[in-house]
């Protein structure tokens, strides 16, 4: 701690002489008043002596030196602190890697310069050592001596790494789509999307059905969707009920299949949604998740709802995440596929194919709070 006194006519310049020289951050430790001469106050020639102490020593921030403004100082004062927390970073990433690398990897500035991209992409430590491992020589090569290239080619192997696709489409029969998950993850409006898209874009013939007896408002909200887009809608709450609805619409190309929102804690209602879902024809059922949802919780909904014959991922509410690195996390974990993006409520705009150039642009939007420039080749 630095401690410094203060002595000046009164304690308007002692405050200003403070400032000046130690900065805003200075605290007063003690401000008392003394006669010239170092006797107590008394009668005329008075003085103020002001203490005060700054945590830490430096140099002065305000002080005009050498032709340097003030702004200009507390400029430098601000770059030197950021190179401070960012070797402290490097610092803190170089301790962990040192526990994921292997022995022979470890002083290699190749490898340690892969895992602070990952790192920095929010990539958990695990999963950074799982792709470490599936890089060839080759992919780490000659990229060091250019960082922007090394970025790339780390960007690049992450998404080779996650799978895409699963989308609604044609073919011979009728395609039936289910949308399971969580409560509160949007299952019902992304089906909405989905059929207003089949319907109104490709010119297919769809039905629309709800499994969801359990909540009113979903009912309500499923029967208005399909009003708007002047295509059938049926509820059913049976397996004989489901069923009996698919047949009904045999003439139809796809039929969207709602679920009610199960918790993932809930083993016993996730086992009654499996046997709903057991009729005689093929169902393609996404799982549904929100990309606001941590990784423990992503992780424990995919083993809970891993008992239904799922296919594919769709996640939502990616226009309302931060930090999309839960997801990135939870897709690398993954041999499924991500079929589907939604980015908002809008039926049926805010929903797109899921990408490797849409996820690219999510990872590095998300890198150290810095938005970037997504040119970097993927599709």
């Amino acid at each position: 701690m630095n401690i410094k006194r203060f002595v000046a006519r009164n304690t308007q310049e002692a405050l200003r002489m403070v400032k000046e020289e130690m900065g805003t951050e200075a605290v007063i430790l003690r401000t008392r008043t003394i006669r010239h001469g170092g006797e107590k106050s008394g009668d005329g020639g008075e003085i103020i002596e002001v203490t005060a102490a700054v945590d830490y020593d430096v140099t002065p921030p305000f002080q005009q030196q050498k032709g340097n403004t003030g702004a200009h100082a507390l400029l430098e004062r601000y770059e030197n602190l950021e190179a401070q927390i960012r070797e402290i970073r490097d610092l803190l990433w170089s301790i962990e890697a040192g526990a994921v690398l292997q022995p022979d990897t470890i002083f290699d500035p190749e490898v340690r310069g892969q895992y602070g991209y990952f790192k920095d992409f929010g990539i958990k430590g695990e999963i950074i050592r799982s792709l470490l491992r599936k890089m060839m020589p080759a992919d780490r090569g000659k990229t060091a001596e250019q960082k922007q290239e090394a970025l790339k080619q780390s960007l690049v192997h992450i998404l080779k790494n996650i799978n895409m696709g699963g989308e609604v489409a044609g073919g011979p029969g009728q395609a039936i789509h289910a949308f399971i998950g969580p409560t509160g993850v949007g299952k019902t409006t992304t089906l909405a999307k989905l059929a207003a898209r089949t319907a109104l874009e490709q010119g297919k013939k769809v039905a629309l059905i709800t499994v969801d007896t359990f909540r009113i408002a979903a009912v309500n909200q499923l029967e208005t969707y399909a009003r708007i887009m002047g295509i059938p809608m049926e509820v059913a709450s049976t397996r004989t009920e489901l069923r009996n609805a698919i047949a009904r619409h045999g003439d139809c190309d796809h039929v969207f299949v709602d679920t009610v929102g199960r918790s993932p804690r809930d083993t016993r209602e996730i086992d009654q949604l499996m046997d709903l879902l057991k009729v005689s024809k093929k169902i393609h059922s996404y799982l549904v998740l929100s990309a606001t949802t941590d990784l423990r919780q992503l992780l424990l909904a995919e083993t809970k709802f891993r008992a239904l014959p799922y296919e594919s991922y769709i996640f939502t509410k990616l226009d309302e995440v931060e930090d999309a690195s839960p997801m990135v996390n939870f897709l690398l974990c993954q041999s499924r596929p991500v079929a589907y993006f939604t980015t908002g409520q809008q039926v049926p705009e805010d929903v797109e194919p899921a990408s490797k150039k849409r996820l690219a642009k999510i990872i590095l939007n998300g890198r150290s709070g810095t938005v970037m420039s997504t040119g970097y080749g993927v599709h």
